[in-house]
């Protein structure tokens, strides 16, 4: 499966089909059908995670070889929810090995 690249974006490591799904979502948004989450919704999502990463026990350095592609995802990620990148990793393997956390 490969994808094309569009390297004309801020975000290189998007492909064309998520580049488009970016504008519509921004279309949608300047058209008034979409509604960002507000402040407050931003700032409950980042301290329930926060909160995560406080609960958790002694912690043990681990090496992890993750697709680079992977990574920048994640980064983005954590980034919406106002979090480094590593510790948003940790929190969600956290809920993950907890059960907290389902697939789809």
């Amino acid at each position: 499966m490969n994808k094309e690249k569009n390297m004309d974006h801020d975000a290189p490591f998007l492909d064309i089909e998520e580049q488009d799904l970016i504008e519509s979502l921004n279309s949608a948004i300047d058209q008034g059908k979409f509604t960002p989450s507000n402040a407050i919704d931003q700032q409950q999502k980042q301290d329930f995670w926060m909160k995560t990463v406080e609960n958790t026990e002694k912690r043990k350095a681990i090496t992890l070889r993750i697709q680079q592609r992977d990574i920048y995802r994640l980064k983005v990620l954590a980034r919406r929810k106002g979090l480094p990148y590593q510790t948003f990793i940790s929190s969600s393997l956290h809920q993950l090995a907890n059960g907290d956390l389902i697939e789809r």
